[in-house]
């Protein structure tokens, strides 16, 4: 075999079992989200994705450079000391993993309201704290395989760890379990095994009996300082993109988290060839000289920019239809993301081999120091983007800043790159071939013509991202034909239900948990300039009452009863969550698990009684649970005999309790107009044998991609497991045709309705100005329907569970044009009864 063939092989060789191992990995763990983003709330993914994506992070820092080290060691050791310089270094990791592991779940709840409640708990903790350890672990045996030349043993560490997810996720998602912890513990446990098999899997020979070796603090003393220099430079490259998930973890709501979750997973199968290229050029050429480095990077750096942009092309035109598996709105949500994730490869193409040239020639210090303040320049960029634009925003923030760094390294690359003559890695026809040697002398343009690439994909990635994004032909703003709901009724002279406006004066920040009693203040009397009647607030007993004994904290729901009473506006209360002590031992809990067995009823109702007395007659309206049709909200599966029990023992409870006469019950809000679901509760709950409802309103929250007077006969369909569903937002009619048919004179509470003014989860973004004009027909058309007692608009200011996309006021309590809207009509109404 001749020299470059044996050199490329040197390289092609390790290059093919990292990629088969990463390919592995990311394939399998691609199912793995598959199935949990189909089985699991948002919520609780997006807690989920904050810690491990953390766990990632903390695993580099604690690698301590050692796996790095190995890659250039390890080929000129024998097998015994081998084995050695292995242990130790892994010693070293599980140390300081544990310790900073450690410190960062203590310090928790200053990380943002996702890693807060991950590891609000020991359990989520300790998961949290051995994933820092083995993700650390993970690295470094990794890179110590390619120093010994058994690269492939990657392959099956990584699908030992992968494969071993599916049983341990389907054990514990049939026990009932689907929260945050147990999408850690499925993470974080095959990790562990597959570790363990490896390292036993390397065979190293032990030292002879009395064969000496340095000592613990010989090594220490000789390796310290290399690894260190490994170490900070490895931070500095990988920070920018290992921060990116913790940075969205952060700046970003759960739902939006797990949407830039799951696009940062397929984005990384972008990322991941070309600078696993780059590792394996440094694996082959660690003990080289630069002039042998720089000729296998004439072949290796054209490969990777075109496998680049290769990567970047396929996300683009496949992104959305490969993340239509996760679920529609993710389709919606996360393609904007994912299409301005994948152009960042490019650059990543050619700051990997300048780090490994720079490797080579033992510039750690400058290669340091620049990358340290690129990553510097991302992560501003990636948290301004965050703030302002939520995902798509973070995205593009990211994306802006290594442009710029791409127009600052230009002298560097020039430095590194000039003058190299590219080797295309496909061979070319004679006559191309010729062209090719004849253009060499031009080659020492092409630092500036990569930069101009980099700006051009980053332009290309925008266009994509803002003009692909619209969803299907039926959402608002469409010119799809629809029937508009035909009425005698003069929406003037109608009697409108009551309008209310959701307040929250909880923030979901430890460290600042309520709102300041004026800002409570202030938008009360927002909704009230609004024309709300009624301000509705949740109640979680899971956050009211967190331990067992302990005295409910009132506080935020009291805000919002004495601002509502100072305005004279009604309350609607709505109840939910369980804490997990007040389920069954050995049951599992969670959130969203409501109670099913006799004692934890039992329990809710103790639970009811006391919020019912505590309310002392300061709220007409209680409603139960939210969306018990929704296995976001329902985790243990929507279930119409278990929520026709938990509205049976609330109505009893609530009679019981001092205070709850005059209180109205209103059933948990259905997530849409599911006529089959209800159905199969009325049929529960006795009624086709003449029994009364337990509850005096029945909830429905009735979002439509349509114009809320249209009926889009398209928009009817039969869904598992119940039948009927309407996806018009007058559907609704459907469920009061429903109980006049069993004999029931309840009316409808319409607990949750809008539009989102950007792509969110399946809904195609409404302008607010025709926003608005939704708003006031729903207004009107309802108007004419006495069974409509009331109507919701989702929601009236941003918390951490509202996107402000969905609200009527901003970030900074800026009314939009819907507020406006509602302002003025109601405004016309009230001088109209004047008169």
């Amino acid at each position: 075999m001749s020299a470059p063939a044996a050199a490329s092989e040197g390289i092609l060789g390790p290059f093919r079992s990292l990629l088969t191992a990463q390919v592995v990995g990311a394939g399998l763990g691609f199912l793995f989200w598959v199935l949990v983003a189909r089985l699991v709330p948002a919520h609780e993914v997006g807690v989920a994705a904050a810690a491990i994506s953390t766990q990632t992070l903390l695993g580099l820092v604690t690698s301590l450079g050692l796996g790095t080290l190995l890659v250039a060691e390890l080929p000129v050791h024998p097998p015994a000391r081998q084995r050695r310089l292995v242990q130790r270094s892994l010693l070293a990791v599980v140390l300081a993993g544990l310790v900073l592991g450690a410190t960062v779940a203590a310090a928790a709840g200053l990380l943002g309201p996702n890693l807060a409640e991950a590891l609000g708990h020991p359990a989520g903790a300790l998961v949290f704290v051995a994933g820092v350890a083995a993700a650390g672990c993970a690295l470094v045996l990794d890179e110590a395989t390619l120093g010994l030349r058994r690269s492939s043993l990657q392959v099956w560490r990584n699908l030992l760890a992968s494969s071993l997810r599916f049983p341990l996720a389907a054990a514990l998602l049939l026990a009932g379990t689907r929260d945050a912890l147990v999408l850690q513990l499925c993470w974080v446990l095959p990790l562990v095994v597959s570790l363990l098999v490896a390292a036993s899997r390397l065979r190293l020979p032990r030292p002879a009996a009395g064969a000496g070796g340095p000592a613990l603090g010989a090594d220490v003393a000789t390796y310290a300082r290399p690894a260190l220099r490994h170490h900070g430079l490895n931070l500095a490259v990988a920070s920018g993109t290992a921060m990116v998930p913790v940075v969205a973890g952060v700046v970003l709501t759960s739902v939006a988290n797990a949407e830039l979750a799951v696009a940062w997973m397929l984005a990384t199968f972008a990322f991941l060839p070309p600078y696993l290229l780059a590792v394996a050029l440094f694996a082959h050429g660690a003990n080289t000289t630069t002039e042998e480095l720089r000729g296998e990077m004439r072949t290796t750096l054209p490969a990777a920019l075109l496998l680049s942009l290769a990567l970047c092309l396929g996300a683009w035109a496949l992104g959305r239809p490969v993340l239509a598996v996760f679920g529609g709105e993710y389709a919606a949500g996360s393609y904007p993301v994912l299409a301005l994730l994948v152009p960042a490869g490019l650059w990543m193409v050619l700051k990997d081999h300048l780090v490994t040239l720079w490797r080579v020639q033992r510039r750690h210090g400058l290669a340091t120091r620049l990358a340290g303040a690129g990553v510097l320049l991302e992560l501003t960029g990636a948290t301004l983007g965050g703030v302002l634009g939520g995902a798509v925003g973070l995205c593009a923030g990211w994306l802006a800043a290594m442009v710029v760094e791409a127009v600052l390294a230009r002298r560097w690359l020039r430095e590194a790159f000039g003058g190299l003559a590219w080797r295309l890695p496909l061979p070319l026809p004679p006559w191309l071939a010729e062209r090719a040697e004849r253009a060499e002398a031009g080659q020492a343009r092409w630092p500036v013509l990569v930069a101009a690439a980099v700006v051009v994909a980053a332009v290309a990635a925008a266009v994509v991202a803002t003009g692909g994004t619209g969803g299907s032909s039926s959402g608002p703003g469409s010119s799809q034909p629809s029937t508009p709901a035909a009425s005698d009724c003069d929406p003037a002279a109608s009697s409108d239900p009551v309008l209310d406006l959701g307040v929250q004066a909880a923030t979901g920040d430890r460290a600042a948990p309520l709102l300041p009693v004026r800002t409570v203040r202030r938008l009360v009397d927002l909704a009230a300039e609004a024309g709300a009647d009624v301000v509705s607030t949740s109640v979680s007993w899971r956050t009211v009452q967190p331990r067992r004994g302990a005295r409910p904290d009132w506080a935020a729901l009291d805000r919002v009863l004495a601002a509502a009473q100072r305005r004279g506006l009604d309350v609607r209360v709505q109840v939910v969550d369980t804490p997990d002590w007040a389920h069954d031992p050995g049951t599992p809990g969670g959130r969203w698990r409501a109670p099913l067995s006799d004692a934890e009823l039992d329990r809710w109702a103790g639970w009811v009684t006391r919020l019912v007395e505590h309310l002392a007659g300061r709220a007409t309206y209680l409603e139960v649970w939210t969306e018990p049709n929704s296995t976001e909200f329902w985790s243990t599966g929507p279930d119409p005999a278990a929520f026709a029990r938990l509205l049976e023992v609330t109505a009893e409870a609530v009679d019981r309790a001092r205070g709850g006469a005059g209180l109205r019950l209103v059933s948990g809000g259905l997530a849409g107009n599911d006529v089959g679901y209800l159905e199969r509760l009325l049929d529960e709950l006795g009624t086709d044998a003449g029994a009364d409802l337990p509850v005096d309103l029945v909830g429905v929250h009735p979002y439509s991609p349509g114009a809320p007077d249209v009926r889009a006969p398209e928009r009817v369909f039969e869904r598992e497991p119940f039948g009927t569903y309407d996806e018009n937002f007058l559907g609704f009619e459907r469920l009061h045709d429903l109980l006049v048919e069993r004999g029931l004179d309840v009316p409808l509470y319409l607990g949750e309705f809008g539009y989102p003014t950007t792509d969110y989860r399946g809904f195609t973004g409404v302008p607010d100005e025709q926003r608005a004009a939704y708003a006031v027909a729903a207004l009107d058309v309802v108007g004419c329907m006495p069974y409509v007692a009331a109507l919701s608009w989702y929601y009236l200011h941003p918390t951490p569970w509202n996107p402000a996309t969905w609200t009527l006021l901003d970030e900074q309590l800026k009314p939009s044009a819907t507020w406006a809207a509602l302002r003025d009509r109601a405004g016309g109404r009230r001088e109209g009864a004047a008169r």
